[in-house]
């Protein structure tokens, strides 16, 4: 009987362990797609304190802090705290200051990025408080990298987003 509650004691502690393991490791891997961004927006800050005017049409500009890639999926999950959606990976908190961030880096892009218009008015009007086109943006990006799983089916209530925010951030 000894013999049996020892081994799942251990059990039990071993999986409170991997449990807390894994737990951090997904805390880690969305504190640094969070400080990417920051970074990002350091870099781009300081092109546009640099550049003056903006570049001319078929000037091949190169991106700053991240590629139209990285963007995308930065964005992508920023979408995940307004939406409805059977999947969702990654998380991103949209803040204030994230979305001032997401801008600089735009600015700071603008003619290296393909679809610059579509994440201006995006971010433009979740600056504004409209987040209203938070499905559309993340259905939008999830089809251009080529989603199977997770499409967004609508927006969260605010006590859904609150419990979202609660949970992930």
């Amino acid at each position: 009987m000894k013999t049996v509650l020892r081994t799942i004691i251990i059990l039990l502690v071993g999986l409170a362990i991997l449990a807390g393991a894994g737990y951090w490791a997904y805390k880690s891997l969305t504190e640094s797609d969070e400080q990417q961004i920051s970074q990002a927006a350091e870099e781009a800050d300081e092109k546009l304190q640099e550049d003056t005017e903006p570049p001319k049409a078929n000037e091949i500009v190169e991106t700053v802090g991240l590629s139209e890639p990285e963007f995308q999926i930065h964005l992508h999950q920023m979408t995940h705290q307004k939406i409805e959606a059977t999947e969702k990976r990654g998380a991103i908190e949209m803040t204030p200051e994230r979305i001032d961030e997401m801008l600089k880096i735009l600015r700071a892009n603008e003619g290296a990025y393909e679809e610059y218009e579509f994440y201006e008015r995006s971010l433009t009007a979740w600056e504004e408080g409209d987040f209203s086109n938070a499905v559309g943006v993340h259905n939008t990006i999830w089809e251009w990298h080529n989603g199977t799983v997770g499409r967004a089916t609508g927006l969260l209530s605010e006590e859904q987003e609150a419990e979202y925010v609660e949970s992930n951030f």
